[in-house]
Parts: C-alpha cells; structure tokens; sequence
C-alpha cells in the first residue's frame, strides 16, 4: 500500500491528540483524588482538635473545681483548728485558774484545821491549870476526862492538817496515836498492860471520825481506869473492821475484871456510858456489850462505801 504524506501527517495529528488528551484525564483523576483526600485529612486532624480541645477543657475545669473544694475543705480545717485551738486555750487558762482556786482552798481549809487544833489545844491546856485550882480528887478526874475528850478531837485536825487528803483520814493510823495518847495520860506502863490495835484499810471524813474518836477514847479510858487491879497485867485490843459494803464494827475488849451489868436506866449511867449511847445513835450504829472474861464492847455503824 501506498501512503500519501498528507494522510501521515494526518494520522500522526489524530494520534497526538488523542494521546495529549488521554494524558490529561489521566493527569485529572489523581488531582482530584489528591484533593478529595486532602479535605478529608482536614476534616479528620478538626475533630481531633476539637475533641482534645474538649478534653483539656474539661480537665481545666474539673482540676478548677478541685481546686476550689480543697481550698474550701483547707479553709475549713484552718478555721476548726483555730477554733480548737481558741477552745483549748480557753480550757487550759480555766483550768489553771481552778487549780488555783483549789490550792487556795485547800490552804484556807488546812488553815483553818490548824486553827481548831490550836484553839481546842488551849481548852485542853485551860483544863489542866484548872486542875491546880482543885481540891476534890473526882472534880480532878472530871477535868482529866474532859481534857482527854479534847485530845482526841484536836488529833483529828492535826492528822488532817498534817496530810493532802483534807476530807478523810486514815482511822487507822489516828487510833493509834489516840490510844499512845491515853497511856500517856494515864501513865500507863506499856509493858504492864499491853496494847493491841488491828484496824482494816478504812479512811472516815472528820463528820465521822469525831464522834468514832469520842467513842473510843471513852472505852479505853473506861479501860485503864477501872479494868484492871493495880499491878496486874493485861491486855486491850482495839479493832476496827469493815463487815460488809457500807458497814463497819469498832471493838474494844480486855481481860481485866469486867463490867457490872449494863444498867438499863439512863440516869444511873456514868457520863461516858451516856456519851457512848449518844454518839452511837448519832452516827445510826448498834451498842452491844459483853462481859464475859472482861468486857467486850462492839458497835456497827453504816459508813460510805471505801474507794478502791
């Protein structure tokens, strides 16, 4: 076959141009891709923005609050403790000054069981120069008694004048220094009438431990007086114990020549047997009195509850 030029230089024209044409769709199709992908990435790195952007917020705003509960919460501890710290401060100079006021008092209390000690001590030591002035051996007697009677009284306040515990004292230990007292008094020769006291854990207020001491100071002058035959030994014995809760038993007991029979009419009693009768009704107790190999005396009596 024969080809004419003009024919190939058509052909050729056509065939350019349709590759130039080809060659540009081809070139569109990923330009257009390119930017519909590009869009997309757009759209997806905005919402990223957005949510992290929600997210910080939302951490702002809870660590704000947080903040503002501490602070709140820290403002409030702050004002407690201050209040507290008022409040005990408050409390410690109350105290002190109640402490204060106890040691005070328990100075003028003190003071004024020095006082009484004092002033009875003068009764007593108006009763013996009275005895001076006495002609009569049993007005003589009378005055030793009575003089005794405020001994016994006076020794209370100076064993609560002498301890820190001014409302009770230990009976026990006074007792004893009563009943030293008596011998004394009454020049007795311990190693002739021998002395024997036995006493349980009690401790009595001054309202009690009176009238208690009048009673024994009673018997055991009753005792050396009148128990025993001169020259002849024996023994007292003085014991004080608790029987039950709320209840205690004083004794006092020897083995001299023993009591005539207790006398039922209270006019024909000796002053100390009357004394007796009268404290023991006074404190609520029981007399109970036996003479068999000497005389035995018991009384019971409520007394408040002993601490542990």
């Amino acid at each position: 076959m024969i080809f004419s030029p003009t024919i190939h230089a058509h052909a050729i024209t056509r065939c350019r141009f349709r590759h130039g044409v080809a060659a540009a769709i081809l070139a569109a199709i990923p330009a257009h891709a390119a930017a519909d992908s590009g869009d997309a990435m757009h759209a997806s790195f905005f919402w990223v923005v957005l949510w992290v952007a929600v997210l910080v917020m939302a951490i702002l705003l809870s660590y704000l609050q947080h903040n503002r509960m501490v602070k709140g919460k820290t403002a409030e501890l702050r004002r407690e403790l201050f209040e507290r710290q008022t409040a005990e401060k408050e409390l410690l100079a109350s105290d002190q000054k109640l402490r204060q006021s106890l040691a005070e008092k328990e100075s003028l209390l003190k003071e004024i069981h020095h006082r009484v000690k004092n002033n009875l001590q003068v009764v007593s030591s108006l009763l013996y120069l009275q005895e001076d002035y006495m002609d009569d051996p049993k007005g003589v007697e009378i005055l030793r008694e009575s003089q005794n009677r405020v001994k016994s009284m006076a020794l209370i306040h100076e064993q609560l004048y002498g301890t820190t515990d001014l409302a009770k004292i230990d009976f026990g230990r006074y007792v004893r220094g009563l009943a030293g007292n008596l011998f004394d008094a009454y020049g007795i020769d311990p190693a002739c009438i021998r002395l024997n006291v036995r006493t349980d854990d009690i401790a009595l207020g001054a309202d009690m431990a009176v009238p208690c001491g009048l009673i024994i100071n009673e018997l055991v002058s009753n005792a050396l007086k009148h128990a025993f035959v001169p020259d002849n030994s024996g023994t007292i014995d003085i014991v004080i114990r608790t029987l039950s809760a709320g209840r205690m038993e004083i004794v006092v007991a020897d083995n001299g020549i023993g009591l005539a029979a207790p006398l039922a009419d209270a006019e024909k009693k000796s002053l100390g047997l009357r004394l007796i009768d009268t404290l023991t009704t006074q404190l609520d107790g029981a007399l109970a009195i036996e003479t068999d190999n000497g005389t035995h005396f018991s009384i019971t009596m409520n007394v408040p509850e002993q601490p542990n």
